[in-house]
Formats: structure tokens, C-alpha cells, sequence
């Protein structure tokens, strides 16, 4: 288990509030190689939607001032069946997708995601339920989709006697900054009630003759008369609180002096009402109530800093707060990050796949590319000494016959029996708390026998048709079936099940079915008699269904040897 698995738990942070995921209903997340047609379609739509005005993709890593230097997130539009891990498994194109912008930005700081642990067990639950298979960049994706799904890992590249400097955070939503100062201004932006009540109070109008007034042209706020006693101060929390994409003196050059009376009795007006701190839970000694942000600040970080901000080399987050965050280098560090993995998720990959893994997941690769797949099961392969019912070894021979066909039509071509087909069922993240899962069931279906065949009662028994998760039967289908054509359309969804659910089928997202050809016997072994004179064959001995059977297979792409190869 490797250092970013084992980090992978640490990092997680539960999130308070419930998701929006009413959008998830629409994705379908399968795998695109399964159709070579689907598939040059989807990969030619994937390159013009991720490409610049329409251009190739070819040309749009040429010219890197795509997108991302524009500010456009197109996350939106991609199709989430357009990632193929085989396209991009060029490193010139990963290094032409991590250059983030044309001024050639290098992020301040070191970025990992992770999901969140609400997201996270509402995916698990799904795929549990639909113990289908899907591509892990895919799973990737669905978790980068929004915000909720993940938090945020961040620590500063900056470096001092060969350890990360330390990042600032509040500690109401742990953002991170780069300095103490930013950190408390956005305790005083967004958190200033979770310390006082603030009330607003009517104050006496400022005294004295004002001719001009000073105005930000950056939001339009007017700041004051540059001769009025507290106009620093005014500027350095406007600065504090609204710009943060300039330096100081920056922005000082670009406030303007407004001559227009009506400007100097707006700002004079405004200057009538105030707002009054009343400290919540004051200690003996301090004060009841403060009259100025600056007041507040000063007595947050004299006595009260340990609660408001602090710091350390790694810092979390939610990615719902990310908007909160000002306008800088570590926003942009975050948000391009964000779009490269959008783009080609490896590294969030990886973070997921260590989880996944813990909760007794199947990481796999298949294909001579090596693509990852995940499935709740782990799949399995038969040999010559394994013995299904009848009905069982007719529909897995079936099936290595016709690979990848598609469940929906698997009673019109295997049984010959047309039906309306159903609506393709979809991954998706559900609310924990409504999320129910599909009833297993593995006990109520035929199992597996070496010399008898399939036990009596499973053979006969019956499961209903909302508790199947694949071949479903619509209650009222067009056509009328007769009895006898709906007793093997129910031994089919049966038989199709279990062999889903012990891993000798595979049912991909899309709906398709793929299963392994049957191992071939193993070669005899040599063996030496006593006495040195003659060899005999050695016969193989038998070993359980599921048990060693895949070290017999010869080494292909499709060969536990090579699909079992875990990254």
C-alpha cells in the first residue's frame, strides 16, 4: 500500500450539509470501448468540445492558450463517456494539459483531492447495488463533477530549511492563506457572527467641510474625503476585504477624487448608520462591545487568535468553499489544478483507487493499454471442472459467444422473445439516507456444483422484478407474453444475476456483457519416479471453483495474469 493510499482516510472531511445530486440521474458512465463506433464518435466530441473554437485536439495542445487562460470552465459540456485512459496515455499530452495558462502561472501550492465522505459512501452504496463495472477515470470524473463531492488538500511549495513553509487557515471552514493577515479578513468577512452580535446603530454625521471624496474604481465604493481623520483606515479595509488581485499600492493609484456634491452627501449619509460588535461568552476582563472592525480585529488576535486562525504545513478544505476563497495565487493554483484533472483526473484517479480498495473493491486493468476498471465483485474465471445448472452454462456460453451484448436485448437474441426495452439504468450518487440498496440475491439463486448441478430449491425459486438490477421487465409491456415466455424471461433475469454477482459475467456501465473465455486445462506435469528409471504425467489435481484457477490461463490480455495486474 503506497504512501498516497494510506493518506487517503486522513483526509477526508464529512460535510454538515446535504448534497444536491438530483442532477447525477442523467450520467451514463459506460465504457465507450466497447463500441468502436460510439467510440470514434465520442472521442471526436471529446476533442471539440475540450478544444478552443472548435480545433482539433491535436491543434489545441499546440496553441496552449486555450481555455484555461480565458477563465471558461467547459467541465459542463463534456460528454462523461469521452475519457478513454488509451488516449491519453501519452506523457507530451499529459505535460501540454498541466501548462495551465498563456503567462506560464506556476502554482504556489501542492493540490490533492480526495471525495468526500458523504459522496463517497453514496457512490459505494450504488455500486454495490448495480454491481456493474465502470472505468475508474470515469468514477474520477462523477467525483470532480461538483464541488460537494471532494475536499481539497493543499500544502505551500514554498520552502524554508527544507520543509513546506506553514499555511495560514480560519478555523470556522479551514481556507488556506498565505499569510495571517488574509486569514483574519476572512474570519471578519464571513465568520464575524459566530464571535459577536453585531447590531447597527445610528451615529452622529461626519463634521467638517469636505470638497471632494475619494472613490475605488475597481468596485464603485465611495471610501471618503482623503482629509478625514479615519480615511486610512477606510482604505486598508476596503483593501483587506474587497481587492485582492493587486498589491497595495496598486490599487491606491487607481482610486479617483469625485468633485460631484451629490457623491459627498451620499458618502456623508452613509456615514449615519454604523454597526455596534457585542462580544458573545466575554471573559472577567474584556470588553463588552467594540464600535470598529478594527477594534475586533486588534481583540481577536491578542486574545483570542488560537480559536480564529492558525496554521501548518497541510491544510484541508471542502471544495464547496472554494469560492469562498479571495482572488490569488492559491485560487488560481486550485483552480487550475481542478481543470487539469477535469481534463485527465490520473492523480485523483489514484487518491480514489486506494480507497476504493479498502472498502473491498476490485481494481483492475484489462485491455493491452491497461485500462482501470473497479466493480464491487471480484471476477472470476471457469475451467472444465466447473459445473453450473443447465440453464446457467447455456446463457454464460452465450454470452463468450456474443461478447458485449447489450443486457437490454439479451431476451430477444438469446431467447428469442421480443419485450419493450427498459430505460438504460444510470451511476449515480444518491443521498445516503434515501439511497437504498438493491436486495441481494446471491441466496435465493442456483449456486454452483461439481457433481450434482444446481441445487433443486434455487433452481425453482423466483425473485421479483424491482429487486433485479439488470434485464429488467417492464410491468406492462406492450406485447403480451404467455406464461411460459415469462417463466424463462424470469430464469433469465435469475440466472443473469447470480452470474453478476459471482463474477463470471461482467456487466459494464453501458448495460453490455462481457464474459471470459473458459480456462484451458493446465499442462501435465513431469515428474520422476523413485527410482530414476522412467517419468509419469502427473494429472492435475482439481482444485474449487474460484480457487487457483487463475494461474492456469495463459498470459493475454484478457488472462487474470494481466487483468489482475494491479497498479
Amino acid at each position: 500500500m503506497t504512501e498516497s493510499e494510506n493518506q487517503a482516510d486522513a483526509v477526508q472531511e464529512s460535510s454538515g450539509q446535504k448534497l444536491d445530486l438530483s442532477e447525477l440521474s442523467k450520467l451514463d458512465l459506460g465504457p465507450s470501448w466497447t463500441d468502436n463506433s460510439s467510440r470514434k464518435k465520442s472521442s471526436k466530441e471529446f476533442a471539440r468540445q475540450n478544444s478552443p473554437r472548435g480545433r482539433s485536439s491535436t491543434d489545441s495542445r499546440r496553441d496552449r492558450r486555450g481555455s484555461l487562460a480565458k477563465g471558461h470552465s467547459r467541465s459542463g459540456e463534456r460528454d462523461s463517456r469521452g475519457f478513454d485512459e488509451r488516449k491519453h496515455s501519452n506523457k507530451d499530452d499529459r505535460r501540454n494539459w498541466n501548462q495551465s495558462s498563456h503567462d506560464n502561472f506556476q502554482p504556489t501550492v501542492k493540490i490533492d483531492i480526495y471525495p468526500d465522505d458523504e459522496a463517497f459512501g453514496a457512490l459505494v452504496k450504488r455500486l454495490r447495488a448495480t454491481v456493474r463495472t465502470y472505468q475508474l477515470f470515469e468514477i474520477a470524473h462523477l467525483i470532480l463533477e461538483k464541488p460537494e463531492r471532494y475536499v481539497l488538500v493543499v500544502q505551500n511549495k514554498a520552502k524554508k530549511d527544507g520543509k513546506p513553509e506553514p499555511l495560514y487557515f480560519s478555523v470556522q471552514d479551514h481556507l488556506a492563506f498565505e499569510t495571517e493577515d488574509a486569514a483574519i479578513n476572512h474570519v471578519l468577512k464571513y465568520h464575524l457572527e459566530s464571535y459577536f452580535d453585531i447590531e447597527e446603530i445610528e451615529l452622529e454625521p461626519p463634521k467638517g467641510n469636505f470638497q471632494m471624496v475619494n472613490r475605488c474604481t475597481i468596485t464603485g465604493e465611495l471610501l471618503g474625503p482623503p482629509n478625514y481623520h479615519r480615511y486610512q483606515e477606510f482604505l486598508q479595509r476596503h483593501y483587506a476585504a474587497r481587492i485582492n488581485t493587486m498589491s497595495f499600492d496598486n490599487f491606491v493609484s487607481k482610486v479617483e477624487s469625485v468633485k460631484e456634491q451629490e457623491s459627498i452627501d451620499a458618502w456623508v449619509e452613509a456615514m449615519k448608520k454604523g454597526f455596534k460588535y457585542l462580544l458573545k461568552n466575554p471573559g472577567e476582563n474584556d470588553p463588552e462591545s467594540f464600535e470598529s472592525l478594527e477594534a475586533v480585529r486588534f481583540f481577536l488576535l491578542k486574545n483570542r487568535k488560537d480559536g480564529v486562525v492558525g496554521s501548518g504545513e497541510i491544510v484541508r478544505f471542502p471544495g464547496r468553499s472554494i469560492e469562498r476563497l479571495p482572488k490569488g495565487a492559491i485560487r488560481r493554483s486550485i483552480e487550475t489544478y481542478i481543470e487539469n484533472q477535469l481534463q485527465f483526473p490520473l492523480d485523483t484517479a489514484n487518491n480514489i483507487r486506494g480507497r476504493l480498495r479498502r472498502h473491498n473493491f476490485t481494481v483492475y486493468k484489462k485491455g493491452t493499454k491497461g485500462i482501470s476498471y473497479v466493480c464491487a465483485v471480484k471476477r472470476k474465471f471457469r475451467d472444465s471442472k466447473t459445473v453450473f445448472a443447465a440453464s446457467i452454462q447455456e446463457l454464460i456460453e452465450f454470452i463468450e459467444k456474443n461478447p458485449n451484448v447489450p443486457a437490454s436485448r439479451l431476451s430477444e437474441m438469446y431467447l428469442k422473445i421480443a419485450i419493450e426495452k427498459p430505460e438504460p439504468e444510470k451511476l449515480e450518487i444518491r443521498d445516503p439516507e434515501v439511497t437504498e440498496e438493491q436486495p441481494d440475491v446471491q441466496d435465493e439463486t442456483s449456486t454452483v456444483s461439481h457433481e450434482n448441478g444446481m441445487d433443486q430449491a434455487a433452481e425453482e425459486s423466483e425473485v421479483p422484478t424491482e429487486a433485479i438490477a439488470t434485464s429488467k421487465v417492464q410491468d406492462e409491456p406492450k406485447t403480451e407474453l404467455k406464461e411460459e415466455e415469462l417463466r424463462k424471461l424470469n430464469q433469465l433475469m435469475i440466472d443473469l444475476r447470480w452470474l453478476i454477482s459471482e463474477g463470471y459475467v461482467t456487466e459494464y456501465g453501458d448495460g453490455r456483457l462481457f464474459a471470459s473465455q473458459q480456462l484451458p486445462d493446465p499442462k501435465p506435469k513431469k515428474t520422476k519416479v523413485l527410482d530414476s528409471q522412467e517419468t509419469e504425467e502427473a494429472a492435475p489435481a482439481e482444485a474449487p471453483v474460484g480457487e487457483n484457477t487463475e494461474a492456469a490461463l495463459l498470459p493475454d490480455q484478457d488472462s487474470p495474469e494481466a487483468a489482475e495486474n494491479l497498479d
